[in-house]
Formats: structure tokens, sequence, C-alpha cells
């Protein structure tokens, strides 16, 4: 009786060794680069507003949204982040169109559509000079974006009214 109580004690305590090392060996991607904001920009005097948010994780993959309303045309966007390029404080963002209203949108911006931005966080209260952003650039009928920072023509030189962006890398 003793044996038995003793092989199954032993039995137990393997058995939870074994599934202590199996569930702590489970590797769990963590963020290592991430980019948010919201706010308004005026361009050419048309009032505009957007919010994203994108995160790469340790295995590289990105994920994240974005979405933009420009009340002079008027239309509005949504797309689907798949690239996120961190150098300091300056974040590159590319994906696709998900949603476009009206569709086909202004120059044929459709779902489907490339599209490309860049932030700068600039520090936040006293010690920031102000947030900026490019404005997002569509590729209609032509190829995604690469994920680089050194895109040419991407420039986030649009300061940010009402808002914020951070950026922050691992």
């Amino acid at each position: 009786m003793i044996d038995r109580k003793l092989s199954l004690s032993v039995a137990a305590v393997t058995l939870a060794t074994l599934l202590l090392t199996i569930s702590s060996g489970v590797a769990f991607a963590q963020v290592i680069a991430s980019a948010t904001g919201s706010g308004q920009i005026h361009v050419s005097g048309e009032y505009r507003t957007f919010t994203f948010s994108a995160q790469t994780d340790s295995t590289g993959v990105t994920t994240g949204v974005t979405q933009g309303f420009n009340r002079g045309l008027p239309f509005s966007w949504q797309g689907s982040l798949n690239c996120l390029d961190v150098e300091g404080n300056i974040a590159t963002m590319s994906g696709t169109v998900t949603y476009a209203n009206p569709d086909p949108g202004p120059s044929g911006i459709t779902v489907g559509t490339p599209l490309v931005f860049q932030v700068i966080d600039n520090g936040e209260g006293n010690k920031g000079t102000g947030d900026l952003i490019s404005l997002t650039f569509f590729n209609p009928g032509g190829p995604a974006f690469p994920c680089l920072q050194s895109i040419d023509g991407i420039f986030a030189n649009i300061p940010i009214e009402h808002g914020n962006v951070q950026v922050h890398k691992q």
C-alpha cells in the first residue's frame, strides 16, 4: 500500500514538473515597437482628422489600423497597417485601405489601395515642440510601399493640432 502511494506521489510530482516545464517553455511574442496617435491638421485650409495605432512584435509581425477624414473633399478612409519602421522618434507606417467613402475616392482610391504615412514624436508637454505628421500617400493600382523610413517624398512636416503621437522602440 505504501509503495502504491509513493508511486502515485512520484507520478504526480513528475507530471506537475513536466507541465510546469512545458508551460514555461511557451514563448509569447512581446511588443518591440509601437506608434499611436490622433489629432487634427489643416492642409491648404482644409480640416482633416486622423487616428492610428501600430505595433510590431518580437516575431517581426506588425499589426495596426489607421483612419482619416478630409472634410474638404469630403473623403474618409480606414486602413490596415502591416509595416512599422521606427527610427528614434520617427515612425513610418504602411498598409492598405480597407474602407473608402466614397469608393472610389479621389484619384481612384479604393479598398486594397496601398498607403503610407510618417509621424514624429517630439515629446510631451513643455518638453515637446509639437508632434508632426505627413500627408497619407496612396498608390492606386500600384505595389505596396516598402517598409522603410527613407521612402522618397514622405516627410512628417505638418504640425498636429489638438492631438498627440507616441513612438516607442524597445
